[in-house]
Formats: C-alpha cells, sequence, structure tokens
C-alpha cells in the first residue's frame, strides 16, 4: 500500500514553498561557500593548532625557533624568519604596501589577532622561499608575524589552513541576496502566472456573456475566483438571452397591429396625413427592427479567424469611392489578425458612413504595431459638442438638428460599433479637430486568439 501525500494547491502553500525554498537555497550555498571558499571545520581546527604553535614559537628562544618549527606537523613545512633576514622584511613591505587588498590578513587566535600574509605559489613572494614551488604550483603560504617582528611561515602542498576573506565575506553575503532574489523572483512569477493569464482571458472576452467558460486553472483560490466569474457569465448570458427572447416576441407582436394601422391609413382621403401615418409607421417598424438586431448582438456569434484587417479596411473605403464618396486610405497593404472580420467590417462602415454623412469626406488611416493596431477616421463635418462626446455611444442617443432622427438613423451606429470593438478588447475615442470636424480613433490590441 503506497501512501500518497498532497497537498492543497493554494496561495498560501506556494508562498510557504517560497519561503522554504529561498531558505534551503541559502542554507545550501552557504554550506558550498564554507566548504570551497571558506574554512572548514577541519580547517579550523587546524588554525587553532598553528596558533597554538605560533606561540610556542614565540616564546622560545631565538636559537631553537627553527628547530621548533621543525617538529610541527600541522603543515607540510614550517619555517621561521628573523626580522633581519631580507624575506621577513619583504614579507613586512609586502603587508604595509602591498597593492592586493586580500593578501594581507588578520590571522586570529586565541590571544587576539596576528598581522599575516596569504599567497600561494604564483606569487612573487614565494619565490625566495625555499620551497620547491615547481613541484607543487598549488602550494597554499600563510606567513604570521610575531610580536618581535619576525615571521613563521606555514606552506602546504594542498590547502588545509585558510582564512575567511573580507572580500570573500562580501561575495558571500552579495551570493546569499542575489540567489535570494532569484529564488523569490521565480517562485513570484510562478505564483502571479495564472493570474496574470485570468486576467488576460477577462480582457479577451470583455463584456461579452456568450464567451466561453475560462478554464479553472492555478491555486485553489483562484480556481474558485474563475468558477465565480463563470457563475456570472452563465447568468448574464441566461439574462441576455430572455431579454432578446422578449424583443423578438414584441417586434413580432408590433407587426400585426402596424399592419393593421397601415391597412386602415389606406382609407384616409387626406394624401397628406395619410403620408404622415405611413412614415410614423415605418420609423416604429424601424426602431423595432434595428433594435432587434441590436440587443441580438449577431457579432459575438461569429466565430474568431485570423484575416487580413488592412486589407478589410481598404476594400470598405473602395466601395465607398465606388459610390462617389470622398474617402480615402492611408496605411499598409496588408496585416494579418485573429478576431470577427465580418463583425469588424459593419463597426469600419457605421464609423466611415458617419463621417461621410456628417462631414462630406472621411480620412482613414490605419497604423499597425506588433502590439495594437489604430484606425483613425476623420471629417471635416461640425464635430460633435463636448458634452455630447460620451453620450453618442448611448443607445437611441441622437444629437438634434443636423444628427436628428431623419438623417441620423436610429442612434444605433456608434453604439453597435462600440459593442463590436468592445468584443475584440479595444475601445473607441471621440475629440473635435481643431478647424471644425470630428476624429475617431480605434484601438483593438493584437493578440493570438480573441475569445
Amino acid at each position: 500500500m503506497r501512501i500518497r501525500l498532497q497537498f492543497a494547491d493554494t496561495i498560501a502553500w506556494r508562498i510557504a514553498l517560497t519561503v522554504g525554498a529561498a531558505i534551503m537555497s541559502v542554507l545550501a550555498l552557504s554550506v558550498l561557500f564554507d566548504h570551497l571558499a571558506g574554512p572548514s571545520t577541519a580547517e579550523r581546527a587546524e588554525l587553532d593548532r598553528a596558533d597554538d604553535a605560533v606561540r610556542m614559537i614565540e616564546a622560545a628562544p631565538a636559537g631553537l625557533r627553527q628547530r621548533l618549527a621543525d617538529t610541527i606537523t600541522i603543515a607540510d613545512k614550517v619555517i621561521w624568519y628573523p626580522s633581519a633576514t631580507s624575506i621577513a622584511k619583504r614579507f613586512e613591505a609586502a603587508r604595509l604596501h602591498d597593492a592586493d587588498p586580500g593578501m594581507a590578513e588578520r590571522f586570529r587566535g586565541n590571544e587576539g589577532e596576528r598581522e599575516s600574509l596569504i599567497f600561494t605559489s604564483a606569487d612573487a613572494l614565494a619565490k625566495d622561499v625555499d620551497f620547491d614551488r615547481v613541484s607543487h604550483p598549488g602550494a597554499y603560504y600563510m606567513a604570521v608575524q610575531l610580536h618581535d617582528g619576525s615571521w613563521v611561515l606555514f606552506i602546504a602542498n594542498h590547502r588545509r589552513l585558510g582564512n575567511l576573506f573580507p572580500a570573500r565575506l562580501a561575495t558571500m553575503l552579495l551570493s546569499v541576496t542575489a540567489l535570494i532574489l532569484a529564488a523569490s523572483l521565480l517562485a513570484t512569477y510562478f505564483l502571479a502566472r495564472p493570474i496574470r493569464q485570468f486576467a488576460d482571458v477577462l480582457r479577451r472576452i470583455g463584456g461579452d456573456p456568450r464567451a466561453k467558460p475560462v478554464r479553472e486553472s492555478g491555486p485553489t483560490e483562484l480556481r474558485s475566483a474563475i468558477a465565480a466569474f463563470n457563475a456570472l457569465q452563465g447568468q448574464l448570458r441566461k439574462f441576455v438571452d430572455d431579454r432578446t427572447l422578449m424583443l423578438a416576441a414584441m417586434s413580432h407582436d408590433l407587426r400585426t397591429p402596424l399592419t393593421k394601422i397601415r391597412l386602415r391609413g389606406e382609407f384616409i382621403d387626406d394624401d397628406e396625413q395619410r403620408a404622415r401615418l405611413f412614415r410614423d409607421v415605418d420609423d416604429l417598424q424601424a426602431m423595432a427592427d434595428s433594435a432587434l438586431s441590436f440587443f441580438r448582438d449577431d457579432y459575438k456569434d461569429e466565430e474568431a479567424t485570423v484575416f487580413d484587417f488592412a486589407g478589410l479596411l481598404r476594400t470598405v473605403v473602395d466601395d465607398y469611392g465606388d459610390q462617389g464618396s470622398n474617402v480615402s486610405y492611408t496605411g499598409p497593404d496588408r496585416f494579418a489578425m485573429s478576431g470577427r472580420p465580418f463583425s469588424l467590417r459593419r463597426a469600419c462602415m457605421n464609423l466611415i458612413e458617419n463621417a461621410v454623412k456628417y462631414g462630406g469626406s472621411a480620412e482613414v488611416e490605419l497604423i499597425c504595431t506588433r502590439s495594437e493596431i489604430s484606425v483613425t477616421v476623420s471629417d471635416h463635418g461640425p464635430g460633435i459638442p463636448i458634452d455630447s462626446l460620451e453620450k453618442v455611444f448611448t443607445p437611441f442617443f441622437r444629437i438634434e438638428q443636423s444628427r436628428n432622427r431623419l438623417t441620423g438613423g436610429m442612434g444605433l451606429g456608434l453604439t453597435s460599433a462600440l459593442a463590436v470593438i468592445r468584443a475584440h478588447s479595444g475601445n473607441i475615442a471621440l475629440s473635435n479637430r481643431e478647424g471644425g470636424g470630428l476624429i475617431v480613433c480605434v484601438a483593438i490590441p493584437v493578440t493570438e486568439k480573441v475569445a
């Protein structure tokens, strides 16, 4: 029988694992650094023995110091240099004026610190030492100064003695800091990645209640949030479907009384009154059909595909040009993106048609980058009052006079275009042009797949 321990994938557990991984990494680095760069436990014991040997040599008479040094076995060779010798003077000069700050060190013993030098066979200080450097190129030297100015030199063919240099201590601290930072960044990246993915999905689907449910993944808390969002999407989908059915029923039921009104209007003798009645009937029918078409959100039933957006925009501009409208296009010849081409075509047509109808012309400019496409539609018309720049996106809102119901339709063109653009995670911004006219800026992010 195999026992498997399973832990809940929660944010709390991920944070705990992050901290634990950082601590374990620091401990592992400390052990490795202590083993490779600093005194190990055995080396510290050797240093304690070296401290005892230094004190014994210092306590002995000058004539017996070298004989005593020859009996020491903690190093392959131990040499005592009186202060008057040339090599002792070189040690003293190196201690005072050494260009390498890591060579001069403090030898820490039981009776305090002593001046010392640490070097290898490759250093210039080792050339005058009575030792075979050719046979032992990796020999390790530690020269300790006694209180009377003389020096004791410990030589080991392999590293057996050592001091933890301040430079190495700084390196260790920097390494530990870098390791903790790297472990934290890596762990937090994997911790935040599912949250970023969830946010990206929300941006892509926008306010589309008919979007597919988001796949539940990540920690338990995030999966609960995704499940709650999917439930909300389902409720919104049901609400929209019920509203659409209600409007469809209303539109269908309105056709019968409108038809009756038209038939009865045929019996009106006054031609002018009869024509006005028929216009009102036509307006009511157009309003019902437009509202039904808008609330159905037909563009959201279209599947996303990869298409040439620049080619689509140029085709729309050419169609208006063939109809005699003054419409120009500036931008690339081709640009592939993922989206719903038919709905985007209707949105672009609404924007260009408004510019042609109210401004007399339309200047279309397309700018494409790897992350976003920008479409600008400009005209030279009267523009829009500042207090109405946002209101024009409200369903059935119409600006009086130049944009009334007779010339401006049902007031759903910009509303429908905004819904299409937002379904592609984009947005539309309006601004008045200097000298007269309106500028419509459409920004759509470029994604691999549109929800």
